[in-house]
């Protein structure tokens, strides 16, 4: 009875985060609740554990459903890899908890700053993260704004910090009021501070554009094998976009592999497609580029009459989706007469590393193409990454979406503008070139390096306590 009551907590929990990370953000400030409740009471062998918590990440990864379109092994893939975030989560819960009230308190927000950074790292990693779920949520937005100091991982841990008080409030009461009190305290703290405190918005103002075709792949695919259709591409890209230079905007962006023919390589293309010598743009253009027999997808800055300033190659590549392009080696920050513009295509936008790489650009760019979700709500989810990345940097976000979403995101997180999916014209706006520096972007996730010292402090004191006992034990 007990098991059975365990797994069905286990089973809500990985529910509420699924919906947490997709519909419903707010959620995310009791999602694990039933876990906890599970594990705490429910103690067992390491193993049964594990099952809980495993069972918790596997129904929370299929929150990703619109990647079902790319093949059912890698959504159920995806699936599995979350589930082994949360048995390492559990597992550390299962051998760590109970060695103090103060300490079980801080556990869940140690593990889960963890395990939410571990899955950032390495070729195969797909990060999942709670500052992503609460990213567009308005009475949260106090406590995004903590993201410029601690990055988005150390807000992740605020909302774990609001889970486990709540828990050990509402469950533990007698023996954990007071940690669980201090924790909600220190909760709301940093909102109250996110409230006196908004970020920045400032700097010199630039006009702006983004350009959306609002094409889906298969549109995409028919041009590769019907010139008629490839003809009807490219005038959507040069329709718009000379919309655009025409309006006088400085910097018009093109979302991920806008256009797909060899446009770097054909001048009739460029002349059709890139600034005219009498127009003030600078273009950033999502493009396939080849050298030296190799494919590269590429953003590239052109100048008036198709003058090339600077080339960034998509470094992190999707697996099995990108096989047929070669990772680039280049500066993610393009240099041009306008200024530093750093630049995340599409994946690279969910990694917290790949945004501080581009702590020195004046502004971000995110080249994005989720046509292949289709209208899954996980294209507005990959939006609030790029809104975490405006906050942690304190920098306005242009996102051009192939097909959406495209937005304007200033500093605070805000979308000042949107084009939703699906949909083709221009997003036109005006934004501010900013120079500052958050303390996130000088010190880079110092919370993390505090979590992992704490992890081993834990451990060490544990395997001490055990050599004591032990020795108690043969007096």
């Amino acid at each position: 009875m007990v098991r059975t009551l365990c797994f069905a907590l286990s089973a809500l929990s990985g529910c509420l985060n699924g919906i947490a990370f997709i519909f419903n953000g707010g959620l995310a400030l009791i999602a694990n609740v039933p876990l906890l409740c599970a594990l705490w009471f429910g103690r067992d062998r390491a193993v049964w554990q594990a099952l809980l918590g495993g069972l918790t990440g596997f129904l929370a990864g299929l929150h990703i459903y619109g990647i079902w379109s790319y093949g059912v092994g890698l959504f159920v893939g995806f699936g599995l890899y979350t589930g082994s975030q949360m048995v390492l989560y559990a597992l550390m819960l299962r051998y760590l908890w109970k060695r103090s009230r103060w300490l079980d308190v801080a556990l869940p927000v140690i593990a889960w700053c963890i395990t939410e950074w571990i899955r950032t790292v390495g070729p195969l990693s797909m990060p999942a993260s709670y500052v992503g779920c609460i990213a567009d949520v308005g009475f949260l937005r106090w406590w995004l704004y903590a993201a410029r100091w601690m990055g988005g991982i150390g807000v992740s841990g605020l909302i774990a910090l609001a889970q486990s008080a709540l828990f050990f409030l509402l469950f533990c009461r007698k023996t954990h009021l007071k940690p669980a009190l201090t924790g909600l305290g220190l909760f709301f703290a940093v909102g109250i501070l996110g409230v006196i405190r908004p970020p920045s918005i400032d700097g010199t103002p630039v006009k702006v554009a983004i350009v959306q075709g609002g094409l889906a792949n298969a549109q995409y695919d028919a041009a590769l094998i019907d010139h008629l259709a490839m003809k009807d591409v490219v005038q959507s890209y040069e329709i718009l976009s000379k919309k655009a230079y025409a309006s006088g905007a400085d910097l018009v962006v093109w979302p991920e592999t806008a256009v797909r023919a060899p446009v770097l390589q054909t001048p009739s293309l460029q002349r059709r497609l890139f600034p005219s010598e009498k127009d003030r743009s600078l273009l950033v253009a999502g493009v396939i580029r080849e050298e030296a027999g190799l494919r590269y997808n590429s953003a590239v800055a052109v100048g008036p009459g198709g003058k090339i300033w600077d080339t960034y190659d998509k470094e992190r590549l999707v697996p099995g989706v990108e096989d047929d392009f070669e990772p680039g080696t280049r500066d993610p920050i393009l240099q041009t007469p306008l200024g530093s513009l750093g630049v995340l295509i599409c994946l690279e936008s969910v990694y917290p590393q790949m945004g501080r790489s581009l702590k020195d650009a004046e502004i971000l760019l995110v080249l994005s193409n989720d046509a292949g979700f289709g209208r899954s709500p996980i294209s507005h989810h990959m939006v609030n990454r790029a809104i975490v990345r405006a906050v942690e940097l304190g920098r306005y976000v242009l996102r051009a979406g192939q097909a959406g979403v495209s937005a304007i995101i200033d500093p605070r997180g805000d979308q000042l503008q949107m084009m939703p999916l699906f949909e083709a014209g221009l997003i036109e706006g005006e934004v501010n070139l900013r120079k500052d520096s958050t303390l996130y972007a000088r010190l880079g996730p110092w919370p993390i390096w505090i979590c992992w010292a704490a992890l081993i402090a834990i451990i060490v004191w544990r395997v001490k306590d055990r050599q004591r006992t032990a020795g108690k034990g043969q007096i």
